[in-house]
């Protein structure tokens, strides 16, 4: 539970309703699922000594989809940003 609590910052309950807490206990599994699954596919590729879920997630974020109608297109990728998603192999950038 200690993880739980520390990884996804899920100490505070302050729910009354047992569908709330059981909401809540299953999204913060699904939170924790998430980051187990990054850290793994961090592990594999050997970079652990330079990358964590969360910064992982913190680089993800400078790249934004932006939709116009029915037209959608990705800001830019910084170079670091690319390299990182192709060493992990998470093919989610068009190749341009």
């Amino acid at each position: 539970m200690l993880v739980f609590k520390s990884l996804i910052q899920a100490d505070k309950l302050y729910l009354r309703d047992a569908t709330a807490v059981f909401g809540h206990v299953f999204v913060g599994f699904l939170c924790l699922y998430l980051y187990c699954r990054i850290l793994n596919r961090i592990k594999k590729v050997g970079m652990t000594a330079h990358l964590s879920p969360h910064g992982l997630l913190l680089k993800l974020s400078k790249v934004y989809a932006v939709r116009s109608g029915e037209e959608r297109a990705i800001t830019e990728v910084p170079k670091q940003v690319r390299k990182i998603a192709e060493r992990l192999e998470l093919n989610i950038f068009p190749n341009v």
